[in-house]
């Protein structure tokens, strides 16, 4: 998708903001602390991230009063930083759920090595390499890349700039590259924050039927070579899943949380957002992962069917247990 870019004037405005610094620098987009350039905005509303507002290379800072003394950049004040961050994405989105394209780029492909099936809608700038077979129903959206020998199952839906690597196989009904669950709390109701990152998904790749891969809010989520997904998954977003990494059925990895290589995540496992898993590891079925792991090893979590009022009085054992 085509870039958009701001002048600062311009955004301390549509957020109704305190700008201190040059109205006419330019910003091509929203990044995180870490992250930014030159030419980008970014923001803080955690202290966490003090470290990182202290050695940004941003163009310019959301932040509140809270962060103003820390800040050696140009700054945008606001009351609510998350807020004007979610607001600001919708502004970097422009319309991007105003429009249908109803213009199909189906016969670009058809003069190179590649099969589509019936029912295939392809938008416009996509790549597809040789030997890639489309089945039918089929959803490419636009500037979308499909590398050599991929193989897309019926009803396969890749949104918007989504990457796929070589000699990938993604089963039927899989989406990839859907919006992750990302709003900023504003009194009675929720601001929606537009997802205007990527998928990346590398080489000999295989993603089960049903699965869901959610785009990053910002950057990139990614699926490195030989992952291989049961039906089902759910990848959040700005999540990086390691090589060779095989994960079970129905099992769910919340946002911007990190897995190893060579890991055995088992199925209906829940991994919290933010949390690291180093290589090796195995993590049986129905474990609930909570905090990071940093030993390769096998895990094990959860309990079996009890009486509720049983179940408090084993977790109190437990809890005591482990805390001496």
């Amino acid at each position: 998708m085509p870039k958009k870019t701001y002048k600062l004037s311009e955004i301390s405005d549509f957020l109704g903001g305190q700008l201190e610094g040059d109205p006419s620098k330019s910003i091509t987009d929203i990044n995180t602390l870490s992250e930014a350039h030159e030419s980008s905005i970014s923001f803080i509303y955690n202290k966490k991230f003090l470290k990182d507002l202290k050695s940004t290379s941003a163009a310019a800072v959301l932040l509140s009063e809270d962060y103003k003394e820390h800040c050696h950049k140009d700054f945008i004040l606001v009351s609510n930083p998350h807020e004007a961050y979610a607001k600001l994405t919708q502004l970097f989105a422009g319309n991007i759920r105003e429009n249908i394209s109803t213009q199909n780029h189906i016969d670009s492909l058809l003069k190179s090595d590649v099969q589509i099936g019936n029912n295939v809608f392809i938008g416009k700038n996509v790549i597809v390499e040789d030997g890639v077979i489309i089945n039918h129903g089929c959803y490419i959206g636009d500037d979308v890349f499909i590398g050599s020998k991929s193989y897309l199952h019926p009803n396969v839906c890749l949104y918007h700039s989504t990457k796929l690597g070589s000699g990938n196989i993604i089963h039927a009904n899989s989406v990839i590259g859907s919006d992750g669950l990302g709003f900023a709390k504003i009194q009675n109701s929720w601001e929606k924050i537009e997802h205007l990152g990527f998928v990346e998904i590398k080489d000999d790749v295989e993603i089960g039927a049903s699965c869901t891969i959610d785009r990053a809010s910002l950057g990139s989520t990614i699926l490195n070579n030989g992952v291989k997904l049961d039906n089902q998954v759910h990848i959040a977003h700005n999540c990086i899943i390691g090589k060779n990494t095989i994960i079970g059925a129905k099992t769910a990895i919340a946002g911007s949380t990190e897995i190893g290589e060579d890991c055995l995540i088992g199925g209906g496992c829940g991994i919290v957002d933010n949390i690291k898993i180093t290589n090796e590891v195995r993590i049986n079925p129905m474990t609930y992962v909570t905090k990071s792991i940093n030993k390769s090893g096998i895990y094990s979590g959860g309990a079996v069917v009890l009486e509720h009022s049983k179940w408090l009085k084993h977790i109190t054992i437990q809890k005591k247990h482990f805390d001496d």
